[in-house]
């Protein structure tokens, strides 16, 4: 295995840390928070708005079944509202991952990579396309676990938000679109729908785009 291997292998185990410690912390509430949403339809307009922005900014630090918020956010509301809660507690979530990544694991980065390693490793951080950020967006755990990794090693903010933000704007089409589609289901189906569904697609897709990138096929 070679060292550039190596140091990213032991960034990757870092940021996967600084994901698991906050969802131990706040796993007792997931339950009563899962409650919330579930009550996005006796609220205000305005109640169920907020609220949305509110709960998904939560996946920064705790696992949220975003695609379950999204979708009964749409049931909850006009589309126009749903996307645009939908969108604004993503990026803001993903923010609070880069955040968390960037100040609070890079001193643990430091002390398990090496100070002239994590240098290295931000000097090379401008050269990772992109596209790795917006493909792995959907895809549970190592779309959060890219998303610290990345403050970690100091990945061009402004580049982090345009491929970031493109993601998001998709899955929040996506899963306020299954909420307009699906609404008169229940929460059971809906969750099943835009939990497991639409994440299932989009780690599929990433998939076959890492085989088409690694035989050479267009």
């Amino acid at each position: 295995m070679s060292q550039k291997t190596k140091r990213w292998l032991r960034i990757f185990a870092v940021a996967t840390l600084m994901i698991v410690l906050p969802v131990a912390v706040f796993y007792p509430f997931a339950g009563s928070i899962v409650d919330t949403v579930r009550d996005f339809g006796t609220m205000s307009p305005a109640g169920a708005f907020f609220a949305t922005i509110a709960v998904l900014l939560l996946d920064g630090v705790m696992a949220i079944p975003h695609g379950l918020v999204g979708a009964l956010a749409a049931a909850a509301l006009s589309w126009p509202l749903a996307f645009a809660a939908t969108w604004l507690g993503l990026m803001a979530a993903s923010c609070v991952s880069y955040a968390l990544g960037r100040f609070a694991g890079r001193p643990l980065a430091r002390r398990a990579v090496g100070k002239d390693d994590l240098e290295i490793a931000e000097q090379r951080a401008d050269g990772v396309s992109a596209w790795l950020l917006f493909a792995t967006r959907p895809v549970p755990v190592l779309g959060e676990v890219l998303l610290v990794a990345a403050g970690i090693a100091r990945y061009p903010f402004r580049r982090f938000v345009l491929a970031v933000g493109g993601a998001n704007t998709i899955l929040s089409i996506g899963y306020t679109g299954i909420g307009q589609y699906f609404g008169a289901l229940d929460t059971g189906n809906i969750a099943l729908i835009a939990g497991v569904g639409v994440p299932l697609v989009g780690a599929v897709g990433y998939g076959m785009a890492v085989l088409l990138m690694r035989t050479g096929k267009p």
